[in-house]
């Protein structure tokens, strides 16, 4: 694994990690981590498709981890979200510079998922596939948040933390910690509690989270849809016990809309899984079906 540092089109130097295969790579995997979380989070994943022949990148987001430290922590940064997803690009491009003209994947996780519908409508025809897990999708409530969120932010707490994860553990009190609804394997939830980058110790500010939900908004619109090209494959995993995703309800109506788009959906909904699948106890299960997945769609160009 190494870990290197590009600098983004507005000068913001964002730090990630990369993983190679022993031979050559059969495509690129482009990781997209969740909020209050990072890149290194996923090392034990990117060893289960390195050793299925994939290579894979990882960037700690505007904002988080090690690239959060330099600029401010739970901040999006120069052009807000532009600038987000710009950076993402950047990522892609030095992949794509480091190997060549591989199939590129990109696998977004909870927030990261967010930002690959968004990417995937931005640049589809870069790209052979895309992988949403933990995804957030539009609910009913989402335009009386956004209201809420837009009023703070004009009167001046943009840059304020906010603590967006709490009320996730409702459905699991009495509860171990307040973060059991990550995963039912209480080694990752001990972890995550530990790690200087997760959690209330990377929270997001109001204006972060504002221009999340807006762009969760824009990744539901069927019209944005539209731009993603047609037969693009597109894999779904999902918790049913994920309160994100109110137990897969919201992932099934966003699944609904790329079907009626022309997208090649596959999906999977885990019984009793919880938000964080790839440090579920049924991971295995998990990593296996994705990289059945891949190997479907690595060699589409």
């Amino acid at each position: 694994m190494d870990e290197l540092t590009l600098r983004d089109p507005d000068g913001v130097d964002i730090f990630y990690r990369r993983w190679l295969p022993a031979g050559t790579p059969t495509a690129i995997v482009l990781v997209l981590h969740g909020a209050s979380e990072h890149s290194g989070r996923y090392a034990r994943f990117a060893e289960v498709l390195t050793g299925a022949g994939y290579a894979v990148y990882a960037h700690d987001h505007r904002g988080h981890g090690v690239t959060g430290k330099g600029h401010g922590v739970g901040l999006p940064g120069p052009r807000g979200f532009d600038g987000v997803l710009d950076a993402i690009q950047a990522v892609h491009e030095r992949a794509v510079a480091d190997l060549g003209a591989l199939p590129v994947i990109v696998f977004g996780h909870s927030m990261g998922s967010v930002f690959t519908q968004i990417f995937a409508q931005q640049h589809g025809s870069e790209l052979a596939a895309f992988a949403l897990c933990g995804s957030l999708a539009a609910s009913p409530e989402l335009g009386e948040m956004i209201a809420g969120l837009q009023m703070a932010v004009d009167g001046g707490m943009g840059d304020q933390p906010l603590d967006m994860l709490g009320g996730f553990n409702a459905s699991f009190e009495p509860a171990r910690t307040p973060f059991d609804w990550l995963s039912r394997d209480e080694a990752e939830v001990d972890a995550y509690l530990a790690d200087e980058f997760c959690g209330s110790n990377n929270p997001l500010s109001f204006g972060y989270t504002l221009g999340l939900l807006q762009l969760v908004q824009r990744g539901s619109d069927p019209e944005a849809i539209a731009a993603i090209p047609a037969g693009m494959p597109v894999l779904l995993v999902t918790g049913m016990a994920d309160p994100v995703s109110s137990g897969g309800e919201l992932v099934h109506g966003l699944e609904d809309r790329y079907r009626a788009a022309g997208l090649t959906v596959e999906s999977h909904y885990y019984p009793e899984a919880r938000h964080e699948l790839l440090n579920e106890t049924n991971r295995a299960d998990v990593d296996a079906d994705i990289v059945h997945w891949l190997a479907t769609v690595a060699v589409r160009v």
